[in-house]
């Protein structure tokens, strides 16, 4: 059987590269250490999730590649979940690994669109239109369904508010729930839940924005956590038959 071809899919306001600085901090490197050569898609961040598989889609299945394993991070789940079922007519995409997607919308982005003050209304000006996807209210009355031949799996990052640097505790305590300062735990899991990571939405990238330290296990092994993930998800699409 031939590998799939392994995706790393960025989230809400994200980008695969500007210049020397990556979204995914230094993944792609380790990932090819071990002999795996991602692709890192570019999708208009602050898009809608429809836009946003639109691009995804133009720029994974101009190839002949017969087979997808997707990694996705926060809304990029979103935009995979929605490729899968409506634009993938020819069933390339095996699996979908999803970590810290709001599957089920998260309560800051009602927040953000909601509350008075600089810092909401500058979220808003360069968050939307795709913010405005992200509610619970949102995604309950846009569902997207499961394809049946796709394994879905994911995690969810959680870290207390007196763990989360001082500047995304401004946002997780929005969240009435465990979080990772964006996302609430419950509205992660999709699939097989693979487990909570104890880090924040950010630091799960290598941008670890808090104070180095033991006892909070800071900071994440992102490293580790994101070649795990990528054998994780091209294990599941190879045992899917093409």
């Amino acid at each position: 059987m031939v590998s799939p071809t392994l995706a790393l899919l960025h989230g809400f306001l994200g980008f695969s590269r500007r210049g020397p600085i990556e979204c995914f901090r230094g993944v792609e490197h380790a990932l090819r250490r071990i002999h795996i050569t991602p692709l890192m898609p570019e999708v208009p961040p602050a898009g809608t999730i429809v836009e946003r598989a639109e691009a995804l889609a133009r720029q994974l299945f101009h190839s002949d590649v017969p087979a997808f394993a997707l990694v996705a991070h926060s809304m990029g789940g979103l935009d995979a979940r929605h490729l899968i079922t409506y634009l993938d007519p020819d069933r390339r995409v095996k699996s979908l690994l999803t970590v810290a997607t709001p599957h089920r919308g998260t309560p800051l982005a009602t927040w953000v669109l909601e509350s008075r003050g600089l810092i909401p209304a500058w979220i808003r000006h360069i968050g939307c239109p795709g913010l405005s996807e992200l509610t619970p209210e949102a995604r309950s009355i846009a569902p997207i369904a499961d394809r049946s031949d796709v394994i879905y799996s994911s995690y969810a990052g959680q870290r207390p508010l007196d763990e989360q640097p001082f500047w995304l505790r401004y946002f997780g305590r929005v969240i009435p729930e465990a979080n990772d300062g964006m996302v609430p735990v419950e509205s992660a899991r999709w699939g097989k839940f693979r487990g909570i990571l104890r880090t924040d939405h950010v630091e799960l990238l290598g941008w670890s924005l808090g104070l180095p330290s033991s006892r909070t296990a800071r900071p994440f092994d992102h490293f580790d956590f994101w070649t795990r993930a990528a054998v994780e998800a091209m294990s599941a699409a190879e045992s899917k038959p093409s």
